[in-house]
């Protein structure tokens, strides 16, 4: 949750040596929302409609890039985690999930881990044991938290479970932030963010079931998306609603319950590690925006609740 006045961008400096006009800056950073939103509109509203796995090349981008980010990240901090296993997480995953599913993210993460003891053994000479956890800590954040958004996107929510990660999010975020300006005085969690504020985070909280009410109506009360889903995403909505309105706006709201608190968690969790890593960006690849990592920060403990929500639901 990005509840926070945010301070002055530092001027940058032109050729001329005179600043740079803000207005620049925020050109940059709203084209790139525009752009990236643009971009997934196209894979959620399109491509989808002729083949769900669409959006599994930019989930796999995200898992690749963050994980690159995060290495990155530790390497300047002075560990010096293993690059191998994590490659060897990156490669196999996919492969692995589309043959074997769960199985497959498993077995992924056995491998990834055999193979993270062996260059322990092998390089023990050049590496701490606090490598060995550094290197594990990589490959389950955020490799293996955004892998399962392998199985939301194809059987585990399908569309409807993005969009309730992406928009309950987004809305969180966007609701802690305006309510923090406005009303906020009391600090949430000082210590990992000081800008956060109690009363952002009751924003947020309202943000979230608005992000979910307006789910609930283009799916379930209006069906305004449903003439563009492939079949295999109207039977998972219809397997997780059945058909009943009350039983409908409860898991609504339990979802906005959820995806409020993994967000939270979340935020809190990647500024704590900013702070720890002494870094305001994991990367530079949005301008304006920073690294992936620093566009996943919201959503990477919402996408393993929102995963094991909808498994639970289904087995029920």
């Amino acid at each position: 949750m990005t509840d926070k006045i945010e301070k002055p961008e530092t001027e940058v400096i032109t050729t001329e040596g005179k600043p740079a006009p803000k207005k620049h800056s925020m050109l940059i950073r709203n084209t790139t929302s525009i752009v990236l939103i643009a971009i997934l509109c196209f894979f959620l509203f399109f491509l989808r409609s002729y083949c769900s796995y669409a959006l599994d090349i930019v989930i796999l981008f995200f898992l690749v890039m963050g994980g690159l980010e995060m290495y990155n990240a530790l390497k300047k901090k002075g560990a010096n985690p293993f690059l191998i296993p994590i490659i060897v997480y990156m490669v196999a995953i996919y492969p692995m999930f589309f043959f074997f599913k769960e199985f497959g993210m498993i077995a992924t993460l056995i491998l990834s881990s055999l193979t993270l003891l062996a260059n322990f053994v092998i390089s023990r000479k050049n590496h701490e044991m606090s490598d060995l956890f550094y290197t594990f800590g990589n490959i389950v954040y955020p490799m293996v938290f955004v892998s399962l958004f392998f199985a939301v996107n194809n059987y585990a929510g399908n569309l409807l479970g993005i969009l309730m990660i992406l928009v309950v999010s987004l809305m969180t975020d966007t609701f802690a932030l305006f309510t923090g300006m406005a009303f906020g005085k009391h600090k949430l969690c000082e210590e990992v963010s000081p800008k956060k504020t109690k009363e952002g985070a009751i924003g947020g909280f309202f943000g979230a079931l608005l992000g979910a009410t307006i789910i609930y109506l283009l799916f379930d009360q209006f069906g305004v998306l449903v003439p563009i889903l492939p079949q295999s995403d109207i039977q998972s909505i219809k397997s997780l609603i059945g058909g009943s309105i009350g039983g409908a706006i409860g898991i609504y709201v339990a979802f906005a319950v959820i995806i409020y608190f993994t967000t939270t968690i979340g935020d809190l969790a990647e500024s704590w590690l900013k702070r720890k890593l002494g870094i305001k960006d994991f990367g530079k690849i949005f301008p304006g925006h920073g690294g992936v990592m620093d566009r996943l920060d919201s959503l990477i403990f919402s996408i393993p609740a929102v995963y094991v929500f909808f498994m639970i639901v289904q087995l029920v």
